[in-house]
Parts: structure tokens; sequence; C-alpha cells
């Protein structure tokens, strides 16, 4: 490891120090040689086990230094490529997996973590390297196959998203996420009834994102049908800024080539 090294070199350099003025360390040299040896060893496992706990930015400063200290840990490499994803920064998530992987090519998560970063950061095509060799290695893990409709879907293969889709919801029924994806992905093809249809059954579950049962508004105002669908949207939002999202929707249908000309703008 590349600090290693210094860590030794310090130490070693204290204990020439000591002999060679054949005396006990003094106060100073113990605190120096506790400090070398704190900031370069590992928090302790309770430590690592209950920093969950805290907030996430908490989060992202612990695993931000444990990987410091050592970014052949692959704990501390899979933790910090994780929490920097929840925190939006895709780009760092995926670099600091992808390095961990070349340490640790079979392992499951990094992979996973990998594709999914990647794939938020609208890198599609380096995404399905990893998800793949994930769903090898496990190939009940329905969030690769999650992600890995997403990148099919970004790189406009709707048949193929639609089949990792499947697969995903074989492994997790009635899941409210791969179910508004789905209907998504039918949107995208074209097919506004079996969009609905799948939307309709991920907001029927009792965990179901708002952005299920906004999609599912878009849905209906794409087939004309504002009322259900300004009803739909004001669940989540305030009645204003659903009727100003339909009414966004009904100008889209009714005006397409102003729509296109302000897309352009």
């Amino acid at each position: 490891m590349r600090i290693a090294p210094l860590f030794c070199y310090a130490v070693l350099g204290l204990g020439l120090l000591v002999n060679g003025c054949a005396t006990a360390p003094t106060p100073q040299e113990d605190s120096l040689k506790s400090t070398l040896v704190r900031d370069i060893a590992p928090q302790t496992r309770e430590a690592r086990e209950t920093i969950g706990r805290q907030d996430v930015l908490t989060q992202a400063a612990f695993w931000a230094k444990e990987y410091d200290k050592n970014p052949a840990d692959k704990e501390a490499a899979l933790a910090l490529a994780r929490i920097v994803r929840t925190l939006g920064n895709p780009e760092r998530a995926a670099e600091v997996a992808s390095q961990a992987l070349t340490l640790y090519p079979k392992d499951p998560d990094l992979l996973l973590v990998a594709g999914q970063a990647f794939v938020e950061n609208a890198q599609a095509a380096n995404a399905l390297d990893f998800l793949r060799s994930a769903t090898v290695i496990d190939p009940t893990n329905w969030r690769a196959h999650l992600a890995m409709g997403v990148a099919y879907d970004q790189l406009e293969k709707p048949v193929q998203a639609r089949a990792a889709f499947n697969r995903a919801l074989a492994l997790q029924p009635d899941n409210p996420g791969i179910l508004s994806n789905l209907g998504l992905n039918y949107a995208s093809d074209g097919d506004l009834t079996m969009a609905e249809r799948y939307l309709r059954q991920a907001v029927a579950q009792p965990n179901a994102p708002v952005q299920a049962r906004q999609n599912l508004a878009l849905i209906l105002a794409l087939q004309g049908r504002f009322e259900a669908a300004n009803a739909m949207a004001s669940e989540d939002l305030p009645m204003t800024q659903a009727s100003k999202n339909i009414d966004m929707v009904r100008a889209m249908i009714v005006r397409p080539k102003r729509w296109e000309m302000l897309r352009d703008e």
C-alpha cells in the first residue's frame, strides 16, 4: 500500500531516535507515534458497524477517510461507492467501484454498484459489462437486472430492456420500481395501454413512490384523459402545480409544432 512504507519509516525513525539517545521515549514521542498509528490504522469493527446510524454526510466522510487510508480495503471501497452514489455523484461512485474491481473482479456487490453508477451517469454501454457479470455470478440479483433494463432503455433498445425488467419482476413480484420502469418502457415504445397497466400496478403497491403516480398521470394525459391525469398528479403535488404539468402535456398534444419550437429555443 502507498501509506505502509511511510508508517514503517516513521516508526523506525522514532526507534532510531530512542536507541540513539539510550533513553525512554518522551511523552511527545509517544503522542506522535500514537497519532501515526491512529491516522493509518482502520477504524474498529464496532465503529464501522455503527456508522450507519449517522447522517449520510457523516457516513460519507467516515468511509472516504477509511478508503484514503487503504484503497485496497474492499469494505471501505464498496461503502464509499454506495454512499457517494446516494449523494448524487455517480461519476465518483463508478470510479471507486471500478478501481476496487481491479483487485476484486468477481465481487457481485462492486459489480452492481459500478453498473448502477454508470447507468446514472448516462454511460449505459459501460454499465452493461458490469451488470452482465453481476447477473452471471448471481442470476437472482434483481437489482442488476433492473439496472440492465434501464441501460438498454438508454441505448434505445426497448425489447432487450423489457426482457431485463421482466427478469427482475420475476424475482421481485409487485416491486413498484420495476413495474414503473416497465410502464415507461412500453410508453417509450408507443404502447400507452400497456404502460398504464403496469403503472397502475405500481401505484397500487403500499410502498409506491411518488414518481410512479406522476408517471401514471403523464400516461393518462398523453391519452387525452386530462381530468383523471390531474386527479392523479394532485395526490402528491399542489393542485396548481399538478394542473400546470397536465396543461403542459395538453399543449404538447394540441400544438406539437409549437412544442418542438420551444424545445429548440
